[in-house]
């Protein structure tokens, strides 16, 4: 890793020295262009953006469609045009110096009768990160409704029904709570967080994190991002921008829908949702630019036969867009979201009574500005201002049964409390047993009772950035230099959990325990960030090598980390092969959930009675569960690939990937959260009138308490090899074939020891047995292509694909090692002595071997699934547009294969599920 930093600071140091060393005699030109619509040449396009990359400057075209750039450098450049609802220009062009050059651009609007129309994801261009990027077309023809929809089309993704009734978590390159936290998603130049999420109810005591609001661990909850007014997706796969931080999977780009557009309303609908949209851009002038509006309104049940269980959702946009003095352009977005998860009482279930709701309320502001400069090499700044408030309320309401069990209110660790409050109680020798915290008390639970627990959090996010960009062009050489820093914090302010301590929740086994706890206590995170990037471009002839080197450091509640990063390409053949590559490290801050767990409670019962009539007491122990070493979480990943093109139709890319995790965030057991603890047990001595009965001990034992706590134990190795082959649109034949499809093979273990907790039969003492490091490790493998086969016909604005996955393998096991203890915990005194393999059978030990695991062995393999999915889009007339889907999967049960326990079972399946969706567009 240092020689890494040592290169990689190399690199940089060199390009940037090269760079600002260049001398060269002033070489400017002028640009100015129009742009109007394709096929109606009166009608100018007002108020798109046009973008003169690499130098990364921007301007807005006026009411007639007319844009200049007054000055910037000559030679060849790519200018892109962009404007919502019609297809993107992306041209290279050239332009001498000292001259004034003008252009005029015809742009086409992006709909269902052009010869060519884009409905999967296209690559990223060469020398950045591997990533795809995805069209509002491809948006409407796969009727997608959530960010999650998306990704499957993208390689190795597994195509599956919507599913709106759980929270919608993204992962890039991999599963799980860790790789959805690590993916950033970025809306309209404002990343979106869930640091701030305390959504979860009891952490320290079984290590979970989920609750009907989503897993508080994971990443962003994408259902209540509207995709109806998105404009394009982009995500990134591979090394991302030094510019982008507090992430380690990848990112995702959603740019919003912004300018003057036509009234839009969609409706959509399938066996499980119903849907509506409405959307307008406003024009207000050259002065004032543009404003769109949209609102978007979602109902979706679990299953048909599982109506009780339901979600809703409602969101708002407001999108300002406006330029001042051709110069400074500003966007300005203001957003609400409104969303309910919702479980009724079963009818078939009434004993339980179980009723859930999880909703959310949240208000964002982000401004996003440009002031271009064009004075030397600084040729714009940048800066983004954002902030949110999500109020949410999780609640939970259920009938308990076999719920006998201790509880207490204290708060004080050590406290013995009795189920009278401030009642003393002294054993025959006179001393106090008690040991009274205020007027805390105990009491034993009934058999059955009505429980319900609230959780309120008021998250508060808030934001701020600033970026320089610079660029300077000499001859074959370009460079763009980008600089800046970026500030954060996120809190929470809510109630948090609530309950009435009278009914409190099932308590949880092993004397552990629950309580109220305040979220407006907890400190907030604070993240400073600074970065710096050089994009480096070299013509040689007609071949370029591309070299992007830059790194960022984040300093975030007293924890810094030094991310490098570096993507480069090559053209060996002009036009037909491309070499690339990257490596780099991100970083993920820790939440509110991993920096500040709730304590762990324990509740131990020190006398035997359960009639509330006789005097009960109750001793707590209170743990912090913080984990000062806790580290930030990084991801180190490494791709190389290449492009193949021919005849400038043919495309394939291939790119092998490998990405490890070595101190992701967890909850687990380790050995600082096994306490031990004198318990102490009373009886009766006498009973004395009119005042609490004298107490004598009759029992010590040493017991452990046992809890979760956050750390870095968590491992993941994800590699994979991934491709697309897009062989274009045959004309005669009106269709287009693309290709695309992974192998991946993903390793996860826990990297710190395991533990053998099995209760001890014959007494309340028992040891813990400590098994080496990482000794489980769960391994998954899978290879799947996916064909989309795209028949259009331009003049009557028809388009049908056709989709078919076929998952080739699909397995999943858990390798064990060592079986024997490394290491035990004696409950004489709490210390980790070494184990010898010779005491196994020694009544001391022998319990904690409970015998051959069955599983052990266990490996899940499921044979070849296809899926079939049709999706047709046609426009009717030239205010309607419609589409449906429909989808075919045959799959099958997981073939079982054990040496412990052979034998093995399938079973073929079929599920069919359909959609429909109609947009009106009116001009």
């Amino acid at each position: 890793m240092n020689s890494y930093l040592r290169i990689q600071a190399a690199v940089c140091l060199s390009l940037l020295c090269f760079s600002l060393s260049a001398q060269r005699p002033d070489n400017h030109t002028r640009i100015e262009g129009k742009v109007m619509e394709y096929g109606l040449p009166d009608n100018p396009v007002g108020f798109a953006t046009v973008t003169l990359l690499p130098a990364n400057v921007h301007t807005m075209t006026n009411a007639e469609g007319a844009f200049s750039f007054p000055k910037t450098d000559a030679g060849k450049m790519t200018l892109r045009i962009q404007f919502i609802g019609m297809e993107t220009i992306d041209t290279t062009v050239y332009v001498p110096a000292g001259r004034t050059n003008h252009f005029i651009f015809l742009m086409k609007t992006a709909d269902f009768r052009l010869d060519e129309v884009t409905v999967v994801a296209t690559q990223s261009k060469a020398g950045q990160s591997t990533a795809s990027n995805i069209s509002r077309q491809a948006i409407d023809h796969i009727q997608a409704t959530s960010l999650s929809d998306l990704m499957q089309l993208l390689p190795g993704v597994v195509i599956a029904n919507p599913d709106m009734n759980s929270a919608n978590t993204v992962n890039i390159r991999g599963t799980g709570a860790g790789n959805s936290l690590g993916t950033a998603i970025i809306m309209d130049g404002v990343q979106l967080s869930n640091n701030a999420n305390l959504q979860a109810f009891a952490t320290t005591m079984n290590g979970g994190t989920g609750s009907l609001n989503g897993d508080a661990a994971a990443g962003v909850d994408t259902r209540t991002i509207a995709l109806d007014n998105i404009e394009s997706v982009e995500v990134i796969r591979g090394i991302p921008s030094a510019e982008y931080g507090d992430l380690t999977s990848g990112a995702i780009i959603v740019k919003s829908r912004a300018g003057k557009d036509p009234l839009k309303v969609k409706f959509k609908t399938n066996p499980d949702l119903y849907q509506g949209s409405i959307s307008k851009g406003f024009s207000l002038g050259d002065k004032w630019g543009s404003l769109n509006v949209s609102g978007d309104y979602l109902y979706t049940i679990k299953t048909p036969t599982e109506a009780y269980a339901f979600y809703q959702r409602l969101v708002t946009k407001a999108l300002w867009t406006t330029s001042f003095k051709k110069d400074l352009f500003s966007t300005t977005s203001f957003d609400i979201t409104l969303g309910k998860d919702t479980r009724k009482s079963n009818p078939d279930d009434s004993a339980i009574d179980l009723q859930e709701k999880a909703q959310e309320f949240g208000v964002a502001f982000s401004n996003n500005t440009q002031l271009n400069i064009n004075k030397g090499w600084l040729k714009s700044l940048e800066w983004v201002l954002a902030g949110k408030y999500n109020d949410k309320h999780s609640w939970t309401h259920e009938m308990l049964y076999n719920a006998t069990g201790l509880y207490s209110t204290a708060m004080t660790d050590g406290s013995i409390v009795s189920n009278r409050p401030g009642l003393k109680v002294y054993d025959d020798a006179g001393n106090e047993i008690t040991r009274l915290a205020g007027a805390a008390w105990a009491t034993i639970l009934p058999n059955e009772y009505y429980t319900e627990w609230s959780v309120y959090g008021k998250e508060i996010n808030a934001s701020a950035k600033l970026k320089a960009n610079f660029n300077r062009r000499w001859g074959s050489i370009n460079n763009r230099i980008i600089a800046g820093a970026d500030f954060k914090t996120d809190g929470n302010v809510g109630k948090g959990k609530v309950y009435d301590e009278q009914n409190p929740p099932l308590r949880a086994f092993n004397n552990r325990a629950y309580r109220n706890r305040p979220y407006a206590d907890i400190p907030f995170i604070y993240q400073l960030g600074v970065f710096v990037e050089d994009y480096y471009q070299w013509a040689f002839g007609e071949r370029y090598l591309h070299i992007t080197a830059g790194a960022r450091f984040d300093y975030i509640n007293q924890k810094s980390v030094l991310a490098p990063r570096i993507n480069a390409s090559f053209d060996v053949l002009p036009e037909a092969l491309t070499l690339r590559g990257g490596y780099g490290i991100t970083a993920k801050a820790p939440t509110l959930l991993y920096l500040y767990p709730e304590n762990a409670y324990f509740d131990y019962r020190l006398t035997p009675t359960i009639n509330p009539e006789e005097v009960l007491l109750c001793e707590t122990h209170i743990f912090s569960a913080e984990n000062p070493s806790l580290e930030i979480a990084t991801n180190r990943k490494a791709e190389i690939g290449l492009d193949i093109k021919l005849k400038k139709k043919y495309r394939l890319s291939v790119t092998a990937y490998d990405e490890l995790r070595e101190n992701d965030y967890s909850f687990s057991n380790t050995l600082n959260t096994f306490r031990l603890i004198e318990y102490k047990q009373y009886a009766i001595d006498r009973q004395v009138a009119g005042a609490p009965p004298v107490l004598k001990l009759s029992n010590t034992a040493n017991v452990f308490a046992i809890y979760s706590e956050p750390n870095n134990n968590a491992c993941s190795h994800n590699r994979g090899v991934e491709f697309e082959l897009d062989l274009g649109r045959f004309d005669a034949i009106r269709t287009s074939f693309y290709i695309n499809g992974a192998w991946e093979r993903r390793t996860s273990k826990n990297q710190d020891y395991s533990f053998s907790t099995t209760a001890n039969p014959n007494k309340l003492e028992q040891n813990i047995g400590v098994y080496e490091k990482g000794r489980l490790t769960s391994e998954s493998e899978r290879c799947l292509t996916t064909v989309r086969i795209t028949h259009n016909i331009p003049s009557i604005g028809f388009v049908i694909t056709l989709t078919s996955q076929i998952q080739w393998l699909n397995n999943i096991w858990t390798v064990y090692g060592n079986d024997m203890f490394e290491k035990y915990i004696s409950y004489y005194d709490g210390k980790v002595y070494d184990f010898d393999p010779a005491w196994k059978d020694d009544p001391e030990f022998k319990y904690l071997f409970p015998g051959i695991n069955n599983m052990r062995d266990l490996v899940e393999k499921s044979i070849p699934t296809l899926f079939f999915h049709i999706n047709l889009s046609k426009e009717l007339g030239d205010y309607f547009t419609a589409s449906f889907f429909a989808n075919n999967v045959f799959n099958s049960r997981p073939v079982y294969e054990s040496t412990v326990t052979p034998g093995s079972f399938r079973e073929l399946g079929a599920n069919i599920f359909f959609g429909f969706d109609l947009k009106v567009s009116i001009k």
